[in-house]
C-alpha cells in the first residue's frame, strides 16, 4: 500500500531536522538547478584528480606478490594471443641481452627482478611494454628497426623499466577500479567490481600510459643513460627512427607505430631528450 496525500506539499510532522532540510532542498528550483550542474563536475573531478592521487597513494600497500600474480597472468595472454616466438637470430637476441645484462648489473636497480624476452608479434609490431612485476618485452620488430642503434634500444628498455619503478601499471589499475568503483557506487552496479578485479589484467592491456608517467618513465631512462655514460639523445635516436619509419612507408606504418600510439607527445619528447645530450 502507498499512502498518497492530497496536498503534495504535506510532510510528516515527525520529520528530522535533517530530513525536512533534504525536503527542502529537493523542492527547491536553485538547489535543484545547482545539483544538475555541480554533480557531473564533482564526478569530473573525483575521477580526473582524486582516483589517480589515492591511485598512487595506495600503490606502497600492494604486495609484491599481487604485482608477480597480476604480470604473470598478463604475459600469459599475451604469449597465448599476440606474442609469437622471436625470428631473430642469436648473435642478434644475444646483442640486445649483453646491453640490457650490462645495464641491470652498473645501475642500482633490483637485478633479480627484471627480466627481458624478445618476441615476434603481428599485434603489436615495432614495440615494448614491461608488466608490474619487471618482466619486459621487446618485438622483433623494434629490434630490426634499431638494428644499427643499440644504444636507442637500451634507451628503450631503460624507458619501459621506468614503468616499473614507479609503479605506473599498479596505478592505472588503481585508478580504473575506483573509477568503477564510484560509478558503481552512484549507478548501482557494484556487482560488476567483483567482475574489474578479476580481468585487473586487461586493464592493463588496453590502458595507454599518462602523458606525466610518460614523462616521469622518460626522465628515468635520460638519467640511466647518463649513468650508463651514454647520450641521452639515444632515447630521441629511437623515437626519431620509428617517425621516420611512418613517413618512408605508410603502408607498413600501422604496426610500426603503435608503439607511439601509446606513447603520446613523441615529438615533443624527441627535443626534451636531445636537450638533455651532454656536449
Amino acid at each position: 500500500a502507498i499512502f498518497v496525500p492530497d496536498d503534495p506539499r504535506f510532510r510528516w510532522p515527525q520529520l528530522s531536522g535533517t530530513a525536512k532540510t533534504a525536503a527542502r532542498l529537493e523542492s527547491h528550483k536553485l538547489s535543484i538547478l545547482a545539483a544538475v550542474v555541480l554533480s557531473p563536475l564533482l564526478l569530473w573531478w573525483i575521477i580526473v584528480d582524486l582516483m589517480p592521487m589515492l591511485a598512487s597513494a595506495a600503490v606502497p600497500l600492494v604486495p609484491d606478490s599481487v604485482k608477480k600474480q597480476m604480470g604473470q597472468q598478463t604475459f600469459y595472454t599475451l604469449q597465448q594471443t599476440a606474442l609469437q616466438p622471436t625470428e631473430l637470430t642469436p648473435a642478434q637476441q644475444a646483442a640486445v641481452q649483453y646491453h640490457w645484462q650490462m645495464a641491470l648489473q652498473k645501475l642500482p636497480l633490483e637485478y633479480n627482478s627484471y627480466k627481458l624476452h624478445l618476441y615476434k608479434s603481428d599485434f603489436f609490431g615495432a614495440n615494448a611494454f614491461a608488466l608490474p612485476d619487471g618482466t619486459v618485452v621487446i618485438t622483433d620488430e623494434l629490434v630490426t628497426l634499431l638494428k644499427d642503434k643499440p644504444d636507442a634500444i637500451l634507451a628503450v628498455l631503460l624507458h619501459e623499466i621506468g614503468h616499473v619503478e614507479g609503479q605506473h601499471s599498479v596505478r592505472l589499475i588503481a585508478q580504473s577500479l575506483g573509477a568503477a568503483l564510484v560509478f558503481g557506487i552512484l549507478f548501482g552496479d557494484p556487482e560488476g567490481i567483483a567482475d574489474l578485479l578479476l580481468g585487473s589484467g586487461s586493464v592493463m592491456l588496453q590502458s595507454a600510459f599518462s602523458r606525466d608517467m610518460e614523462r616521469e618513465a622518460d626522465q628515468f631512462a635520460v638519467e640511466q643513460l647518463k649513468a650508463l655514460g651514454k647520450s641521452p639523445s639515444a632515447f630521441a635516436d629511437a623515437m626519431s627512427a620509428l617517425l621516420s619509419e611512418r613517413s618512408t612507408d605508410d603502408q607498413s606504418s600501422s604496426t610500426l607505430l603503435k608503439y607511439l600510439s601509446t606513447h603520446p607527445d613523441t615529438r615533443e619528447r624527441i627535443e626534451q631528450a636531445r636537450q638533455h645530450d651532454t656536449p
